[in-house]
């Protein structure tokens, strides 16, 4: 149901991938989609799901902008089919093709057409009429190459270098640190950095650290919980609980590879 695809060469310093969300869900199944620090575009090739708790009802053949999360999405399908393509964007990579506020744009599900006139109103009518997904990404990265020649819309360098130390310690790194390598005070780095990601360096290290926390839990059993909560930077089991809880809605144990029990799994999960 879903499906995850790697940009091109060229394009994969700005794209993280294109996913796919494609088939005949249990009507009412809730999903909870992780903060991960990236944004995405999304086409609406048929249905699709509507997020818990918003103002904007998802319609066929249009696009919508994800603004960066920093706490889950809970999304249901109250429909019997969903048909949906994204495109997720690395930290600072939609910066390369567009320029958009993004901390104005933060845990926002919006029409695409009200950021930026990148996809006319036509554009996901066009995906819709391909008839497989290599052809509608290949029309998508035609779109983006062709910005890329187009525009000279460069990353900003401080901000792409903080965000590789950030990812390169697994959200570890004191942000003091991170001042001191790029030679910027704290004011001036994190105003840079929201703009450019939606985040502050402290919150998107966060994210970092509990995208970092899940991926060894899912490797881990309950026996060795307390040494996963130290590897992964945080003081204990509680503290691993409570982030946890926050920014995924549920407790350490849905992770493991080997569950406590059947109830403490009750969420079927797609990572962002």
């Amino acid at each position: 149901m879903y499906k995850e695809y790697q940009p091109c060469a060229l394009l994969s310093p700005y794209i993280d991938k294109y996913w796919e969300f494609k088939g005949n869900p249990e009507y009412g199944m809730r999903i909870n989609i992780l903060p991960d620090g990236c944004t995405d575009f999304i086409f609406t090739l048929g249905e699709a799901t509507q997020a818990v708790n918003s103002s904007l009802t998802m319609k066929p053949y249009r696009a919508y902008f994800i603004g960066p999360m920093n706490s889950y999405s809970e999304l249901v399908a109250y429909t019997e089919t969903v048909h949906m393509l994204g495109v997720r964007f690395l930290p600072c990579g939609l910066s390369r093709f567009i320029r958009l506020p993004l901390h104005e744009l933060t845990n926002l599900r919006i029409s695409a057409d009200e950021v930026t006139c990148f996809f006319d109103t036509s554009f996901a009518e066009r995906l819709c009429e391909e008839d497989c997904l290599e052809n509608r990404v290949k029309i998508i990265e035609e779109l983006f190459i062709k910005s890329l020649y187009k525009h000279d819309l460069p990353t900003d360098p401080q901000i792409v270098f903080a965000i590789k130390q950030i990812n390169r310690h697994q959200g570890k790194l004191p942000v003091q640190s991170l001042m001191e390598d790029i030679c910027l005070c704290q004011r001036q780095f994190e105003r840079k950095f929201k703009m450019n990601t939606g985040y502050t360096p402290k919150i998107y290290s966060r994210i970092m650290k509990f995208k970092n926390a899940v991926d060894l839990l899912r490797g881990t059993t309950s026996d060795n919980l307390l040494s996963t909560a130290i590897h992964a930077g945080y003081y204990d089991v509680p503290h691993l609980s409570r982030e946890i809880k926050r920014l995924s809605g549920n407790t350490p144990y849905s992770f493991l590879s080997i569950p406590l029990t059947e109830e403490d799994v009750t969420l079927t999960y797609v990572e962002a």
